[in-house]
């Protein structure tokens, strides 16, 4: 399926240009994304192992969930969208904390990242993976993750900036 995105402008406004999800890539064209994290009561993140029919960082462990926000999405709905897709999860606008929106850039891919907090009381063997995007999933407390990340631990998708204000949030709002 052909995904279409709405492009935006440096500052995440939208410019009314469409663009097919490669076409922006190759362009360079900035564009919108939503990461979910789930967080069970023991403080533990969920991981997903990435499909190794994936293009990008096949069989690697990454964030819960993450996707492109396509064209005439809220990021909102996209990020449910992108939950049930990736992981069989229902959810709904309440269940999501916003944490913070992030800018990254690379040569192909420009992106403003929504990064999402979700609380879940499902365990691992709960979780459904419909789109074969994703191979397994794993809990992994948040201090553990801290130290992983740290150790640019092997297999294991780096988003630095991103899990430093998880970890941050996580530690000042929830371990009281």
């Amino acid at each position: 399926m052909i995904e279409y995105l709405d492009i935006v402008d440096e500052n995440d406004n939208l410019t009314g240009i469409i663009k097919e999800k490669q076409q922006a890539h190759r362009d360079g064209d900035y564009h919108r994304t939503a990461h979910i994290w789930l967080l069970n009561e023991k403080k533990e993140l969920l991981l997903q192992r990435r499909s190794p029919q994936k293009s990008s960082f096949p069989d690697y462990w990454d964030i819960s969930a993450a996707g492109h926000i396509r064209c005439g999405e809220s990021v909102i709905q996209g990020a449910i969208r992108e939950l049930k897709e990736e992981l069989g999860v229902d959810s709904q606008e309440s269940d999501y904390h916003y944490l913070t929106r992030i800018r990254f850039e690379s040569p192909c891919n420009n992106e403003f990242g929504y990064v999402y907090l979700l609380k879940t009381k499902l365990k691992e063997n709960e979780f459904v993976f419909r789109d074969h995007e994703v191979a397994e999933v794993k809990y992994v407390h948040y201090t553990l993750l801290e130290q992983m990340v740290k150790d640019r631990a092997d297999r294991l998708i780096i988003h630095k900036n991103e899990e430093a204000l998880v970890f941050e949030y996580i530690r000042n709002n929830l371990e009281k």
